[in-house]
């Protein structure tokens, strides 16, 4: 089963010309880190990101700062992308084990084995599951700046629709078992914070979880999202890679109103690595 993509055309350009054309424009936006990345990465040792899953052309510039730098630590055999689920389909924890994914920039292939030791190591919680990608963009949307600076990689692609803290430090668990047994790894957390308010309030309160987060404050962070209604839509993808390195960096922490221009209606979006 190969999955086709659903926001090609939506989220970002459904033409690969125009689709390189629109991720070169997010690297050199105002908001964007300025340059394409250079010096492509050898390390052995593996790498966390938070990236943005929003339409290119509001979180496109912030996603850029995430993959600019990990571009220049790391050439990953595998990534590994944590996402939420949008849908409401599949299971508990959804990890797609099947064929290739497809995007305008051509396919991108399944890590089966490391997805079969995932789904063992984890005793039942991680299972096999397409319902829950069928739909979801939270994933779809990496892939396109991961094959723009990356040549030869697989994915394992897992959706989280429980995110409750407790399975967050599950999922941290696992991916501190796989990364003790295997090296040169990217894992991606797709997350895009608050959403519908003016930039000041959304700016106040993703600094607030941001900071829970960064500093492994996780029951404050669930805490002040249900209390203030902080409605980040992937805090336990953010939990578990942030659980699974030891420091975190704040790369680009803005809204989607600093990048269109809307500062009343706003999406919070982040870019941080993780090592």
């Amino acid at each position: 089963m190969k999955r086709s993509p659903v926001v090609s055309g939506k989220f970002y350009a459904d033409d690969s010309e125009d689709l390189k054309s629109q991720i070169k424009n997010c690297f050199f936006h105002p908001i964007g880190p300025g340059s394409l990345p250079k010096n492509p990465g050898k390390s052995e040792s593996s790498v966390g990101l938070v990236v943005p899953h929003a339409g290119y052309m509001a979180s496109g510039p912030v996603a850029a700062w995430s993959y600019w730098k990990s571009y220049s630590l790391i050439t990953p055999s595998t990534v590994i992308i944590i996402g939420p689920n949008h849908t409401g389909l599949g299971t508990r924890l959804s990890l797609w084990n099947e064929d290739s994914w497809d995007t305008p920039l051509g396919e991108v292939e399944i890590d089966k084995e490391l997805g079969k030791s995932i789904m063992t190591m984890s005793s039942g919680l991680v299972v096999s599951d397409t319902a829950a990608h069928l739909y979801e963009h939270s994933i779809e949307v990496q892939l396109p700046f991961l094959q723009f600076l990356y040549s030869d990689f697989k994915i394992v692609p897992i959706i989280m629709s429980d995110q409750r803290l407790e399975v967050a430090l599950m999922v941290s668990g696992l991916l501190r078992k796989i990364l003790s047994e295997k090296s040169n790894l990217l894992i991606i957390a797709s997350s895009d914070l608050n959403h519908y308010e003016s930039h000041e309030t959304t700016m106040e309160k993703d600094r607030r979880l941001v900071n829970l987060v960064k500093e492994r404050k996780y029951a404050e962070a669930y805490e002040i999202s249900r209390s203030e209604r902080i409605t980040a839509c992937g805090l336990g993808p953010m939990v578990a890679v942030r659980e699974t390195f030891e420091s975190m960096d704040i790369l680009c922490n803005t809204t989607s109103g600093e990048v269109i221009g809307d500062r009343y209606r706003t999406v919070g979006y982040l870019a941080a690595l993780l090592k």
